[in-house]
């Protein structure tokens, strides 16, 4: 398929572009609200919480409220594409806008709450149980315990022998949230085109746009960009 062919697809969709627009345009003020709520409940500092995005006090970029819903957009157009009953498109509408929402969180706070990232797993166990994933409900249960207990012992070995965490617990607990929708294999992909995403990104910043001495760099949007396009690849 061309890309005009799938430009006239999507265009297909439009109530689904529209509706991904709209939902996209609130991505970005809640990218800062939920994580001030979360601090605030926890008792943080948001000086303690600063990505490369520069932190929660940085005013928000005019053009992340403009590529933000046109992503969501797409996104939502291609639920659509893929799957063939309603509630299905939803849910997997729904799971690209949370990661979307993760990304923006994580790029400029190093965070990836709670809030968000239970549910999505929760989510996925839920498609898994309707059918709307490729694995019924046991394998998605299985493949996130793996997930989890795997990368997390991994975790902890690099711990014990480095002094330092290897991966972050919101990034564990999103990669095994992750598993729920595709798998132990589909992480592992993830995984692997994130570590090399991550690294040329990092790369790049620090070399054209400066990192400030403070800031840490987050490894959650390169998992969302990854089960982004790893998503739209299975589907």
């Amino acid at each position: 398929m061309n890309h005009s062919s799938m430009l006239l697809v999507l265009w297909a969709h439009w109530p689904w572009l529209i509706a991904g627009a709209f939902i996209g345009f609130w991505l970005v003020p809640l990218a800062r609200i939920i994580p001030r709520k979360v601090l605030h409940h926890a008792q943080a500092s948001m000086e303690d919480w600063v990505g490369p995005g520069g932190g929660l006090d940085r005013p928000v970029p005019p053009a992340r409220r403009i590529w933000v819903q046109l992503i969501n957009a797409v996104l939502w157009a291609s639920a659509a594409v893929s799957h063939t009953v309603f509630p299905a498109m939803l849910l997997w509408a729904i799971l690209a806008s949370a990661l979307v929402l993760l990304a923006l969180i994580d790029w400029d706070t190093t965070m990836l709450p709670d809030w968000i990232v239970l549910p999505t797993g929760l989510a996925g166990l839920v498609g898994s149980y309707a059918g709307f994933t490729s694995q019924n409900l046991l394998f998605s249960a299985l493949s996130a315990a793996c997930v989890l207990f795997v990368l997390g012992g991994l975790a902890l070995l690099f711990l014990r022998i480095r002094g330092t965490s290897g991966i972050g617990g919101g990034d564990l607990k999103l990669l095994a949230a992750l598993a729920a929708w595709w798998g132990v294999l589909g992480v592992f992909y993830i995984v692997w085109w994130a570590s090399i995403g991550t690294v040329i990104w990092n790369l790049l910043w620090r070399r054209f746009k400066g990192l400030s001495p403070e800031a840490e760099w987050p490894f959650g949007p390169a998992i969302v960009v990854a089960a982004l396009l790893w998503g739209l690849w299975a589907a």
